[in-house]
């Protein structure tokens, strides 16, 4: 059952592949042609948006947090607090995606925050369009069918930031 492909839609799906569970290799291969396809994304949208797959990570760990300082988004990216940080923020910078201020409450405080208009609007648009396509595959399921890919995103990305941290201290 090796062949069994889980790209298919939930209808196409129904009737007789519903009597048989998934093989558990056909899952595992989907998850690991997803994780091979994000990153394919991720490289196509950092060329497409004249930043590199660094800089992605750097912008999309400020759209979730919010502005932060330098080691902040080092922590949340695993770049080194050195250099590499200061690189990317430069480069960012530099393209018109984000700015430093100084910090409210810290003056002595350095912040990085997206600059939400001109070259970070063109990005955006092209990943909420992917979000939109998303959402056009989860319409397609039951709250309880959404529950469980929930759950189980969940867990499947708690044990790849684990195995991840795991590498990261192996050095």
């Amino acid at each position: 059952m090796r062949g069994v492909s889980l790209v298919s839609t939930p209808e196409a799906t129904s009737g007789a592949a519903e009597a048989a569970p998934p093989d558990p290799d056909a899952l595992y291969e989907e998850l690991r042609a997803a994780a091979s396809l994000a990153v394919r994304f991720h490289a196509a949208l950092a060329a497409h948006a004249g930043v590199n797959i660094t800089d992605v990570s750097c912008l999309g760990a400020l759209d979730k947090n919010g502005p932060m300082s330098p080691g902040d988004l080092a922590a949340h990216t695993g770049l080194s607090r050195g250099g590499a940080i200061t690189a990317a923020v430069d480069r960012l910078e530099k393209s018109g995606y984000v700015r430093r201020r100084r910090d409210d409450e810290d003056r002595r405080r350095v912040l990085v925050e997206l600059v939400r208009d001109g070259a970070y609007t063109r990005l955006r648009e092209t990943l909420e369009a992917l979000e939109h396509s998303y959402g056009e595959v989860l319409a397609d399921y039951t709250d309880d069918q959404r529950r469980l890919l929930l759950e189980f995103n969940r867990r499947i990305n708690a044990r790849l930031q684990e195995r991840t941290a795991e590498l990261q201290h192996q050095k």
